[in-house]
């Protein structure tokens, strides 16, 4: 079949025939693209809801908003709302292990922050890596006090100390001092099985490194509570060398906490930090 390009009412009906074409596939186009918007925006709105329930610590209702956007929400069409869902499903599996079954939801919460570091690579994501690095050492720390004791305690070093690659004390001076806490925290409970000298020396070391942020003027709190940990690890320390001078720096970390941990604000850690000081000093007597 031809055509006779030379008529011109012909050309007109096969311009506009296929003018007509164009603008449909355009239009098609344009509603699928408008379509998809208005289902991502929907989406987003939901995972915010979620993620209010997470922060008012209404644990079960955001977990179980995360599980069903999981099913319509792919790692591979949507890999930054996936990762970011893991990475939340994570730490409702991690404060769900506070309340009931810690096994069983620790290692689902193991499971999601891997899932989710699939996605947040220390290339193209490194806050959010550290992050979830973060979380997913301070699962292994806990499953630590339920099984596999040095096996766990072993990977929430290594997630603590990948995740400072990021958090810098120049850049990131918060997280880098929770994150070096969390670190003396798994060292001082890694020297229970092995090497204890060694590994105390660590916790010691990211404890000062974590107080040089946490300081009293700044953030009274969290210096109280890592002075406390510093104290714990020199007391350990005492059993092994220098047992006089180890207990004095003990003695002066938990007098530091007390300076926060008053008898008014906060009774019942100043009782347990003056426990502290008294059997540290009952041992430098003996």
């Amino acid at each position: 079949m031809t055509f006779d390009l030379s008529n011109p009412w012909l050309v007109a009906i096969l311009g506009g025939a296929i003018g007509a074409i164009i603008a449909g596939l355009v239009l098609y186009y344009l509603f699928e693209y408008r379509k998809e918007k208005i289902l991502k925006s929907t989406r987003m709105t939901i995972i915010t809801n979620a993620d209010s329930l997470l922060k008012k610590n209404m644990i079960r209702d955001a977990l179980k908003i995360y599980a069903e956007m999981l099913k319509i929400i792919s790692e591979r069409k949507d890999p930054e709302d996936y990762a970011h869902l893991k990475n939340n499903e994570g730490i409702c599996h991690s404060k769900l292990a506070e309340l009931s079954n810690k096994e069983e939801n620790l290692t689902k919460a193991i499971i999601a922050y891997e899932e989710a570091l699939k996605i947040y690579t220390v290339e193209k994501y490194p806050v959010n890596y550290a992050t979830t690095q973060n979380n997913l050492g301070n699962a292994y720390s806990t499953l630590a006090e339920v099984r596999y004791k040095e096996e766990n305690l072993t990977k929430a070093i290594q997630t603590y100390e990948d995740a400072l690659k990021i958090r810098t004390v120049e850049k990131y001076p918060v997280d880098y001092a929770m994150t070096q806490n969390n670190l003396g925290n798994a060292y001082s409970i890694l020297a229970e099985v092995r090497d204890k000298e060694e590994k105390l020396t660590k916790a010691i070391r990211a404890y000062e490194e974590a107080l040089k942020i946490r300081t009293v003027e700044k953030y009274p709190v969290d210096y109280a509570t890592t002075q406390n940990n510093l104290g714990n690890a020199y007391t350990a320390l005492a059993e092994v060398r220098d047992k006089e001078g180890k207990l004095t720096k003990a003695i002066r970390a938990y007098e530091e906490a007390l300076k926060i941990y008053t008898v008014e604000n906060y009774p019942l850690y100043r009782k347990v930090i003056m426990s502290n000081i008294e059997r540290t000093k009952q041992r430098m007597r003996q």
